[in-house]
């Protein structure tokens, strides 16, 4: 139930869920010259691939795009002209991913009762992948991380000599893709309850912290990649053209 009373099925069945987007860097790794989220992407901006494989989720109700307030009135342009029927809250991003994220909850009402936060920078997520992680929640999850399996023989390694320390499990190791779905409340408690000093990468850790869960992995896609760098956009470019004129 939520603070409302409605059962948390009945409102995300009918599509009540909202996505939390971070968008709040320009990428410096990407380019000094160039802010990444406004790059071509096979002809379209990486923000607004992004934003429009969220809403092709029928789970999702409404985007919470956090952003630098000096890059605000530039993405609502992109996004107008792209996505003009797009349900788009803008709220003003903090110091950190961890900040902005905290910002964009606070703006999803008491009535909601799952939200996905999905990196602006993963244009390529699929909508199954979706619309499994939010009816994980639904289904009674705290919280749901897509992620994919490591293939990767892992090292550990000791961070100053860089010698060898062993060999890692692989098979009890994932790596973390996006969306991370999650009951609202408890996301919500466990931004308050984990100190803000306190280092996180992502919203999975802050609810490891807060001892809170379940969070359950939802087996990911390769191709939900992260653009960091141009060589991420040029790998992007080429999936697109593998996957057929549909994504494009």
């Amino acid at each position: 139930m939520t603070e409302s009373g409605t059962p948390t099925s009945t409102l995300a069945k009918s599509g009540a869920a909202w996505a939390i987007i971070p968008a709040g860097g320009t990428g410096s790794r990407f380019s000094t010259q160039s802010n990444k989220l406004l790059t071509l992407l096979a002809g379209i901006p990486v923000l607004v691939r992004s934003v429009r494989a969220v809403l092709s989720a029928k789970c999702i109700q409404q985007v919470v795009l956090v952003c630098h307030p000096d890059l605000q009135s530039e993405y609502q342009a992109v996004l107008a002209q792209w996505l003009p029927e797009a349900s788009i809250l803008y709220v003003a991003g903090g110091a950190t991913r961890r900040d902005s994220v905290y910002q964009g909850l606070l703006s999803v009402p008491a009535e909601v009762p799952v939200v996905a936060v999905h990196d602006a920078a993963r244009p390529l997520i699929s909508t199954p992948v979706i619309e499994q992680a939010v009816h994980t929640v639904v289904e009674g999850a705290a919280g749901a991380l897509v992620a994919v399996p490591i293939q990767d023989t892992v090292k550990q390694v000791e961070p100053d000599s860089l010698m060898i320390q062993g060999t890692l499990d692989r098979r009890l190791l994932w790596r973390a893709q996006t969306p991370q779905c999650f009951d609202r409340a408890l996301l919500l408690q466990a931004h308050q309850q984990v100190a803000s000093d306190i280092p996180v990468t992502d919203d999975v850790q802050l609810m490891e912290l807060a001892g809170l869960g379940p969070v359950v992995a939802i087996p990911g896609d390769e191709r939900n990649l992260k653009i960091t760098t141009l060589t991420d956009l040029q790998m992007a470019e080429a999936l697109l053209a593998a996957m057929g004129p549909v994504l494009l």
